[in-house]
Formats: structure tokens, C-alpha cells, sequence
């Protein structure tokens, strides 16, 4: 299954799911390198991660306790918190990407 973040145009063959990630089930022998990608940026002076982005608001999460005193923020469970936010709040953003090995 491939899974991408929607881009506002159409993809052949891919469909939005529950989450609002577009997917499409493809054959493993189609599959030549698989990625993940990772978002950190800093909000409110925290070192968050940016799990989804969509319509300008950025949804991200921390573990860390306590949760923000920010409107924003939610406890979500053991100890993680997060927060949907404008982008324009995030600083310093940072981007990995790291191939992932195919088990044949």
C-alpha cells in the first residue's frame, strides 16, 4: 500500500482513506525503494513533530510532559501531547528521509 500526503491534484489510481492520506495497493514486485520521511520542527519553543499537514494548520505531537499551556495543546496518552497549529508558527523545520529495507 502506498500512502501520500494529499496534493490537491488527481493520482492515478489512488484514493483518499479515513485519515485523509491518499493510498493505492500496488504488487510488492513494483515496489523498487520504499522511504520514510520524518518532519521535526520547533513550536512554542518545543522540538515537535509535524504528523500531518493540511489547509495551512500543521497537526504535531511531542512526549513530553507537561502539555503546553497553549489552547492548542491536548494530552492524547502516556505522556503524549499534541496540537493543531498554523504553519506559520513553526520554526526551523527539518525533514529526514531514510529508505527501509524490502523483505523479499
Amino acid at each position: 500500500m502506498l500512502l501520500i500526503a494529499p496534493t490537491g491534484t488527481d493520482l492515478e489510481g489512488f484514493a483518499p482513506n479515513l485519515s485523509g492520506q491518499m493510498t493505492k495497493l500496488v504488487s510488492l514486485r513494483d515496489v523498487t525503494r520504499l522511504e520514510e520521511v520524518e518532519t521535526y520542527a520547533v513550536w512554542q519553543g518545543r522540538r515537535v513533530q509535524v504528523v500531518k499537514v493540511a489547509g495551512g494548520r500543521a497537526s504535531v505531537q511531542q512526549w513530553q510532559w507537561p502539555v503546553p499551556d497553549h489552547p492548542a495543546a491536548r494530552a492524547i496518552e502516556n505522556g503524549l501531547w499534541g496540537a493543531k497549529v498554523p504553519v506559520e508558527e513553526l520554526t526551523e523545520v527539518v525533514e529526514t528521509v531514510t529508505e527501509v529495507p524490502i523483505a523479499l
